[in-house]
């Protein structure tokens, strides 16, 4: 899938920030732009980048799906201070802890802690789902770190929601490997013996967000829970806010 220009919002610090917007759904219809905004870091956005947001485009809601240790690390959180927006933390992972055998595959350890966090965190995901729900929360933006794990499992439910087809979900959930590649390039103690020329987006892509992970995913929701809105009302959202995401996610 070729990106639509519109997508990514280009932002001084930060590399992954974008629309969830024109997205085609099973019924014909088109994810409303500028609405729901999905990111990686953005904690220490400089200020020329938050009045792009603010300003440019509206946002009044963030949500910061990180681990408290990982908000500590980063002291000047500048979105959470900000006098434009209403900041919350929901922090989806908590105190989980993710398998690390050396003898696992990349692909099965992403799939494995999608799983984990959709069943133990439930009540996280259906928290920032009710954020967004809410009169007056939107235009919003999602984050964690990477703009990959926590905040595509966000994304795929949003897109779910309004029957985004699966390929284009998981199509999607892999834009992370384009957006994100040059964050990876230099010295990095997660890949220490990558050549950066060499460190392609395809690398990135099959390491990190390969388009099978999100599809595998989806199944799961279908077959552990009943599908995407069965999962999101199990997690605590009534009837109404699932309405209401509808209507704002849809032109």
């Amino acid at each position: 899938m070729t990106p639509d220009p519109n997508r990514r919002i280009e932002i001084d610090g930060a590399h992954n920030v974008r629309d969830i917007g024109g997205y085609e759904t099973a019924e014909g219809r088109t994810t409303r732009w500028r609405t729901f905004l999905r990111a990686d870091n953005v904690s220490t956005l400089p200020q020329h980048s938050q009045d792009t947001l603010t300003s440019t485009i509206g946002l009044q809601t963030v949500i910061d799906l990180r681990r408290q240790k990982e908000i500590d690390d980063q002291p000047d959180n500048v979105l959470a201070r900000s006098p434009h927006v209403v900041y919350h933390n929901v922090d989806i992972v908590g105190d989980m802890v993710f398998d690390q055998a050396d003898n696992t595959e990349p692909r099965d350890k992403i799939h494995a802690s999608y799983r984990n966090m959709l069943d133990w965190r439930g009540s996280k995901f259906g928290e920032a789902l009710r954020v967004m729900a809410q009169p007056g929360a939107l235009p919003a933006m999602y984050h964690c770190v990477g703009g990959q794990d926590r905040t595509g499992l966000i994304s795929a439910l949003l897109l779910g929601l309004v029957g985004v087809p699966k390929e284009t979900i998981a199509a999607d959930y892999t834009l992370t490997a384009e957006y994100r590649i040059n964050a990876y390039l230099g010295p990095n103690p997660e890949i220490p013996d990558a050549d950066p020329a060499e460190y392609t987006q395809k690398t990135y892509r099959a390491r990190n967000c390969p388009p099978e992970v999100m599809l595998d995913t989806l199944e799961y929701l279908d077959d552990r829970h009943g599908g995407i809105e069965a999962y999101v009302r199990s997690t605590g959202v009534t009837d109404s806010e699932i309405a209401a995401l509808r209507v704002a996610l849809v032109e």
